[in-house]
């Protein structure tokens, strides 16, 4: 009798504790959503820039917003060839806690397709990682790229060399 109670009190504590962890994760996810709705809600001070960067990007912006001397947000687009994006960072206390990624492409002719990815950070690791409204599982090398340019794209406002973010 002893085995089975010591085995349904190790499956009790494992479910108690995946339960508490993915509270937690939730409850980190809900906190960046509401960052996230603050940020949009402020009155930030925007500081736009265009560059190009021939064979990897055309008509590129990058656009700083502040609050007070803090980035909190950073948005950057562009295009090449029949494809083009626009990325969203979020910031808290200079970290990136939000990446929200748009795709559009195609052929010339034809329907285009489009992707959208959205990440969510809490100190430098991956909380969750979307692919359009289904939550991946897996561990993705988009996510470890969106975090390198969420700090690419920090540290290029003083250096203006965005290109070099973008066409790592």
């Amino acid at each position: 009798m002893k085995p089975l109670s010591l085995l349904l009190s190790i499956a009790f504590t494992f479910f108690c504790f995946q339960s508490n962890a993915q509270s937690a994760t939730e409850k980190d996810i809900a906190a960046i959503r509401q960052a996230y709705a603050q940020i949009n809600s402020m009155k930030l001070q925007p500081e736009k820039f265009t560059y190009e960067a021939e064979g990897c990007v055309e008509e590129g912006v990058v656009t700083y917003y502040r609050n007070k001397n803090a980035i909190v947000k950073i948005v950057e687009s562009g295009s090449i060839g029949d494809g083009s994006w626009k990325t969203e960072y979020y910031y808290q206390a200079g970290k990136p806690v939000f990446v929200l990624e748009s795709l559009v492409g195609g052929p010339a002719e034809g329907a285009a397709t489009r992707s959208e990815y959205r990440y969510y950070f809490k100190d430098d690791q991956s909380l969750r990682f979307m692919d359009g409204k289904n939550i991946n599982t897996e561990k993705s090398s988009k996510i470890s790229e969106a975090l390198k340019h969420a700090y690419g794209y920090l540290k290029a406002y003083e250096s203006k060399a965005f290109a070099g973010v973008a066409c790592e």
